[in-house]
């Protein structure tokens, strides 16, 4: 089975987006508030109105400045992968068989068998394939007819666990 596409920047984006959807911002999130409310309350005369209604609004505009940078900076390191990727701003054909992906068929060069994979994942748009933890394979539905799409999960579903 042959599969052609052109991966864009925004859907890179996308996918990289799914990629976080595992709760790790939430939990640094929470507990960069537990902090930031445990320095407020320490550290806040309750006498004063003044000093508290100040320690407030600090930690709002930290805890928020937090936000904004932590996705600021996913965004900026997406779009650095994808511009400086051999790969990923160009068209190219995987080749997909039972003994893994081929970026070329023709050669041994740029081929992954299905046991570097450890886990899977998919949503309406992509499919991504880890290789570890935080490194993983694109792959856009839309480039699939349906009969494409019955052959790579059976692939999937037989060679790489499921996340």
């Amino acid at each position: 089975m042959n599969i052609t596409y052109q991966l864009t920047q925004e859907e890179y984006l996308q996918a990289v987006n799914l990629h976080h959807k595992k709760g790790n911002r939430l939990i640094m999130l929470a507990i960069y508030i537990t902090l930031a409310t445990i320095i407020v309350v320490v550290g806040t005369d309750f006498s004063n109105t003044s000093e508290i209604t100040t320690n407030v609004i600090a930690a709002f505009f930290s805890i928020s400045f937090y936000m904004l940078f932590v996705r600021m900076l996913s965004v900026y390191q997406a779009k650095s992968v994808y511009q400086k990727s051999a790969t990923l701003p160009y068209e190219i054909t995987l080749h997909i068989s039972g003994k893994g992906i081929k970026l070329d068929k023709n050669s041994n060069k740029g081929s992954i068998p299905w046991s570097a994979f450890s886990k899977w994942k998919n949503d309406e748009d992509f499919f991504l394939l880890y290789t570890n933890p935080r490194r993983f394979n694109v792959i856009p539905i839309r480039a699939m007819s349906e009969t494409q799409k019955k052959e790579f999960d059976a692939y999937l579903e037989k060679y790489i666990p499921q996340d």
